[in-house]
């Protein structure tokens, strides 16, 4: 089955899809336990908790600085 399209709002940022190979069961156990408990989606706590990661490395390390992009082959 094909996936579903999503129909995206104006304004509303197109966010990339990250898959995650490698996370101990313990802690994907827990985190669900915790988003059940909270009321919350499993994606919105694993949001939560990148937030709170970068925020606490930019805390102790400075702003993290984002590469720009490159326009691809467009001038050739």
């Amino acid at each position: 089955m094909a996936p579903k399209k999503r129909d995206n709002q104006p304004g509303q940022e197109i966010v990339p899809q990250i898959s995650i190979k490698s996370v101990p069961i313990e802690v994907a156990d827990k985190m669900q336990t915790i988003a059940n408990t909270e009321g919350v989606s499993y994606n919105e706590l694993y949001n939560v908790a990148f937030v709170k990661f970068i925020e606490a490395y930019e805390k102790a390390n400075g702003k993290v600085k984002i590469k720009p992009k490159g326009k691809g082959l467009e001038n050739i």
